[in-house]
């Protein structure tokens, strides 16, 4: 009776600890708040950088205007169950795309894409028309 409770304590005490290590992690970013505070015109690359971070992605499109990229994925709730988590794809991703002129904030865009987005054209007939 005394191995069976110690045994059942011992379960639960290593489920919590499996259980908890899903909640530990890279902190997350929340994109849609953060980008609303930035200004185009208004916002240097500075204060974007105090209040996004360092961007997933820098490119000059123009020498000019850079272009800075910042992502995340929409994780699935499973997608953080600890050894069966990579198992499963992310629900969707948030992009947003900072374009600097200068040291100012030129345009500032948000897009957030779901992953089933373009399953329509698994419906459509993408064959090439014969000409007549």
């Amino acid at each position: 009776m005394l191995n069976s409770i110690r045994f059942f304590g011992f379960s639960c005490i290593l489920f919590l600890i499996l259980g908890l290590t899903g909640c530990s992690g890279t902190p997350t970013r929340h994109l849609v708040s953060d980008v609303s505070m930035i200004t185009s015109g208004q916002s240097s690359r500075e204060d974007v950088l105090a209040l996004m971070g360092v961007p997933d992605s820098k490119r000059m499109v123009t020498p000019a205007i850079e272009e800075w990229v910042y992502y995340e994925e929409d994780r699935a709730l499973l997608q953080s169950t600890p050894f069966v988590g990579g198992v499963f794809n992310a629900d969707g991703y948030n992009m947003v795309l900072i374009t600097f002129s200068g040291d100012m904030v030129a345009t500032c865009n948000y897009r957030g894409y779901l992953d089933d987005e373009f399953d329509w054209q698994d419906d459509y007939s993408w064959q090439e028309t014969e000409k007549q």
